[in-house]
């Protein structure tokens, strides 16, 4: 019988087929073996059907699933509801990860049962992954998230002042997701940031594991990533407007109220902007 995957690597994939195998490269290159990785097909009019069934025809350990095409958030959800690991690896179909992000990352949640995600640094490149091995970590927008260890109200706040990471960054526990529920399909942008912030209200705790080996890498600046900037900036309005009507509700769960109502107001003032 084959060994049961422990991690589930979740790959949407919307006409990325030119970028597709240098993600499925750096997943067949990492150090653990013991994982299945999904890639989700929304409907996709390029060469992205091709290329998947060449990669599953290598390794059995690489599925593919189409559906019509319903959006990234749909698309992750898709993977999601099939997904068989106890933990799970969001990737999207034009970055990639570390070899050693997935067997680092599963020794920490394996040794920490109190932590529900783990997660490490990103490092962005602009065309060839094969960039990043000179060890770039340049931040595109101009600004570092707050990244650090946080549980509960704190884990609010610093949700509420900007998205702590990028998705592919984190490992996360399938039992948090399932909690929680999956992403929201009425966001076409910050979904991800909106599923952290929901967990948070949950009650997780997200770890944080600067550690070489476990990194990210993020394409950025191609043509299909700029035209959405208008789309984020209604997802970003959006998505302060959930923070706020959901932390007034509570604000009674935790005996210091400092850091929420500062965090309410923050958001407060962003929305006036």
């Amino acid at each position: 019988m084959p060994e049961a995957p422990l991690v589930s690597i979740i790959v949407p994939c919307f006409n990325y087929g030119h970028y597709l195998s240098d993600t499925l490269d750096s997943i067949l290159a990492q150090h653990f073996g013991q994982w299945e990785c999904i890639v989700v097909d929304d409907g996709s009019t390029d060469n992205t059907a091709a290329i998947s069934e060449a990669y599953v025809g290598r390794d059995a350990r690489i599925r593919y699933v189409h559906q019509a095409n319903a959006g990234l958030s749909a698309a992750r959800n898709a993977g999601l509801a099939v997904a068989q690991g106890r933990y799970i690896q969001l990737l999207d179909a034009d970055d990639g990860i570390a070899p050693g992000k997935l067997e680092l990352q599963c020794v920490y949640l394996d040794e920490h049962p109190e932590a529900d995600l783990v997660y490490g640094n990103a490092m962005f490149f602009t065309d060839n992954i094969k960039q990043l091995t000179a060890g770039r970590i340049d931040n595109p927008k101009g600004n570092s998230p707050p990244r650090r260890t946080a549980c509960g109200e704190e884990l609010l706040a610093l949700l509420c002042r900007d998205n702590i990471m990028e998705v592919s960054c984190a490992l996360l526990r399938r039992s948090m997701a399932q909690q929680v529920g999956y992403f929201d399909t009425d966001y076409k942008s910050y979904e991800d940031w909106q599923f952290w912030f929901r967990c948070a209200l949950a009650g997780a705790c997200f770890h944080y594991l600067p550690k070489e080996g476990t990194e990210t890498y993020i394409r950025y600046g191609h043509a299909s990533m700029m035209r959405h900037l208008r789309r984020m900036n209604e997802s970003g309005i959006r998505i302060r407007r959930f923070m706020q009507a959901h932390l007034v509700g509570t604000l009674a769960r935790y005996n210091r109220y400092r850091l929420l109502k500062l965090s309410i107001k923050k958001i407060w003032l962003s929305l006036q902007r």
